[in-house]
């Protein structure tokens, strides 16, 4: 699995899913390291906003 992905959706990863975006976050959300199909969408649309400001992608 791409570090620098969201984690997948699904229920197995709810518990984890703040920690890996804050963990994103601290490293300045760099970009995933190879092109997927898989969506992996940010659980909120506030996420999302904040990864398209300090990632710039």
């Amino acid at each position: 699995m791409d570090k620098n992905r969201p984690l997948p959706p699904g229920d197995a990863f709810d518990e984890y899913r703040l920690q890996d975006f804050e963990r994103r976050k601290a490293e300045g959300f760099p970009r995933p390291l190879y092109p997927s199909n898989i969506p992996t969408p940010e659980a909120t649309i506030e996420q999302q906003k904040e990864r398209e400001k300090i990632g710039g992608w």
